[in-house]
């Protein structure tokens, strides 16, 4: 736990701070103690605060300042009030000066009627009837978070670590349990596998603002987020795994955003896998991959984060598929042995793709310098084509040849493809490496072969042939074309099309159509064209949004004004599905995708 992480035994500046807390009238008040003392520094601070105290005596320096922060200046996620606070790291509201790591040690006084959270490991507690009183510590900083709200405490412990739920009250009596049952549960997993969790604590609070946030020893779930049925199984597990990677081993600056890749695939997909649905998620992944526009892809290299959906579809999914493909590579055991490794040796420094290459390498006894290469430098996803499939008797044997092409822009991929062979008694399993852009296989096998498929599970990151059409397409188009079938439906196509407003009129080629109404006006809109709907559609519900399963063409169509703007609500979540099938409350019917054709099986007419 904290003390016995190597990170404690490195020499650091200290910063230790108190800081007063006062969100009924956005006013804070703080103490901070350098040591050693920085050689020299300006102190910034934001609006509306300001230092009361700046000494030095050779050893140490000593700051104190206070102040109220004014609404202009509570923005880009920086709040202080009742309601809910949060004070970002290099927001400006502490004194800064070093821009090297420090340990910290940090007393946090509020309210009593308030609760609150900072970055590191709760260590200890000494709340009473006049002010809610913690403190923590971090062996190893880049910066301060701090929150706050009118939270309800609740706690349990799993081994040496707290675990705590700082939510409102109508949350804490609906939701705490749940959320601390299944922490438990992730936490337990996933010391299993990658070793002590690297805190002494981690909560889980609410905040106003609809986010889902991973900090140094807590997470902030939106207060609207936190009542979604699958949080508790997806997204909590995944700010967990960020106290590994991303917030424990940080990533290094300029050097690629490798921390979501690492932990959609150690949390999100490793929770499928136990569940039975790994096949379904990877089938996910990639067909919402088919969905980028060639103008949105990118190296996963220059990956960095943010809220762009394109970004985050490379950033995510397409790098938990590369992590994938490695572990199909090296095997489970190096693949495992190389995450311990570099959390062993980087807790609390930061790393870049560069170590997670060597680390695997390491692990694997072997160089991987083909693999990172293509895979985070070159930008897409190749195409596998099966050209040409013969058999040939061999005496009382077969020999199977097989030609494989891909195509990826004039790049070349080092792909490993599973092959699986069906014969009259069994099937046989093998593998085809295909580094150049064209390959012929020889195979020799002791019956007669029937059929083949290349990747029958998906286990290759590659574009999908006859991938289904999905409302994803909807989130990613950077062209729409908006129709509305009933007057007043344009706002609503401004509400779907979320930063984009540019993009809600017509345009002349358009690469996808959006045509949002209510139902009767939809009907014969689509009547009048001769667009079929199909049956998992049509007449079902009081609201239904799909993507015509033959046509760049996305509808929305509800039975009343209200059920429309519950569909644009609706339409983040669901990107997946091709289509969607609600009540009148908004509460999903059914949903699902179009079909898919395989086209990497070749059977023989026998």
């Amino acid at each position: 736990m904290l003390g016995s992480l190597g990170a404690n035994a490195e020499e650091l500046p200290h910063k230790s701070m108190r800081l007063w807390l006062d969100p009924a009238s956005a006013s804070l008040r703080g103490e901070l103690e350098l040591s050693p003392a920085p050689a020299s520094g300006e102190i910034a601070l934001l609006a509306g605060l300001e230092l009361t105290l700046d000494e030095h005596d050779g050893q140490r320096r000593i700051i104190h300042w206070q102040g109220q922060l004014p609404p202009a200046v509570q923005q880009r996620g920086l709040r202080l009030e009742e309601a809910g606070s949060f004070l970002p790291a290099n927001a400006g509201w502490y004194p800064s000066l070093l821009d090297a790591p420090f340990s910290l040690s940090l007393t946090l006084e509020l309210p009593p009627e308030q609760r609150g959270v900072a970055s590191g490991s709760l260590v200890s507690d000494d709340s009473d009837a006049d002010a809610t009183r913690e403190h923590y510590q971090h062996p190893r900083s880049d910066g301060i978070e701090v929150a706050a709200g009118p939270w309800q405490l609740r706690e349990q412990s799993v081994g040496d670590v707290r675990l705590r739920t700082l939510f409102p009250s109508a949350l804490d009596d609906a939701f705490a349990d749940t959320y601390l049952h299944h922490a438990a549960n992730h936490l337990s997993l996933f010391e299993a596998r990658l070793g002590d969790y690297p805190f002494a604590s981690f909560t889980i609070a609410a905040t106003p603002a609809p986010v889902g946030l991973a900090f140094p020893g807590f997470t902030l779930l939106g207060e609207r987020v936190i009542p979604l049925p699958f949080i508790p199984h997806t997204s909590l597990a995944h700010e967990l795994m960020h106290a590994w990677w991303g917030t424990g081993v940080r990533l290094e600056r300029g050097a690629g955003n490798w921390s979501e890749a690492l932990t959609t695939y150690l949390a999100d997909y490793h929770l499928d896998e136990l569940r039975g649905d790994a096949y379904d998620t990877r089938s996910r992944w990639l067909t919402d991959l088919a969905a980028l526009p060639a103008a949105g892809e990118r190296p996963l290299i220059a990956f960095r984060g943010g809220r762009d959906p394109a970004a985050r579809l490379i950033g995510y999914q397409h790098g938990a598929m590369v992590l994938h493909m490695l572990r199909q590579r090296i095997g489970d055991d190096a693949f495992d042995r190389a995450l311990r490794e570099l959390a062993d040796t980087h807790m609390f420094h930061s790393a870049g793709w560069d170590d997670l290459q060597a680390a695997f390498e390491a692990a694997a006894d072997t160089s991987l310098d083909d693999f990172f290469s293509a895979w985070l430098h070159q930008p897409g996803r190749p195409r596998i084509v099966l050209e040409d499939v013969q058999r040939t008797p061999q005496d009382d044997r077969w020999r199977l040849e097989v030609t494989l092409r891909q195509e990826a822009n004039g790049a070349t991929w080092p792909l490993k493809l599973p092959l699986v062979i069906a014969t009259r008694d069994a099937e046989v399993h093998h593998s085809i490496r295909l580094e150049a852009p064209r390959k012929r296989v020889r195979i020799d096998l002791d019956e007669r072969p029937l059929a083949l498929q290349i990747d029958p599970h998906l286990d290759v990151l590659r574009e999908l042939d006859a991938p289904p059409a999905t409302l994803r397409a909807l989130l990613l188009a950077g062209d729409v074309e908006v129709l509305a079938a009933s007057p007043g439906s344009e706002s609503l196509a401004l509400q779907l099309l979320g930063q984009r407003p540019e993009a809600a009129h017509q345009h002349d080629a358009a690469a996808l159509t959006l045509l949002v109404g209510l139902s009767d006006d939809v009907d014969d809109w689509l009547g009048d064209r001769a667009v079929s709907v199909p049956p998992e559609v049509e007449q079902r519900g009081a609201a239904r949004m799909w993507h015509h399963p033959e046509r760049p063409l996305v509808i929305l169509s509800a039975d009343a004004p209200r059920g429309l703007g519950q569909l644009a609500a609706a339409l983040r979540h669901q990107g997946q599905h091709s289509y969607v099938i609600q009540d009148a409350d908004g509460a999903t019917l059914d949903s699902g995708r179009w079909p898919r054709e395989r086209h990497l099986v070749w059977r023989f007419d026998d």
